[in-house]
């Protein structure tokens, strides 16, 4: 993908978070698009699944991403999905 379009950020390792919702429980933590998941509690998310079955556990996350050139930790607490 890098290849076709420069602007995008180089993910070699996590899962880029390609969209966000304003007023999730992610956004409100600070998480934005473009963040790259390193890290879910310890854990290495190697697909996208990975992170959904996380976020759907309901309980509390810490994440590791990565933004441009720094690492963050960021706490999330999932709400129940209707």
């Amino acid at each position: 993908m890098k290849f076709r379009d420069p602007g995008f950020p180089d993910v070699s390792h996590g899962i880029l978070i390609h969209k966000m919702i304003i007023g999730s429980p992610a956004h409100q933590a600070g998480l934005k698009a473009g963040d790259i998941i390193l890290e879910i509690n310890s854990r290495v998310p190697k697909t996208a699944d990975d992170v959904f079955e996380a976020i759907n556990s309901q309980a509390k996350l810490s994440m590791m991403i990565r933004r441009g050139c720094e690492t963050l930790m960021v706490n999330v607490i999932p709400e129940p999905v209707e």
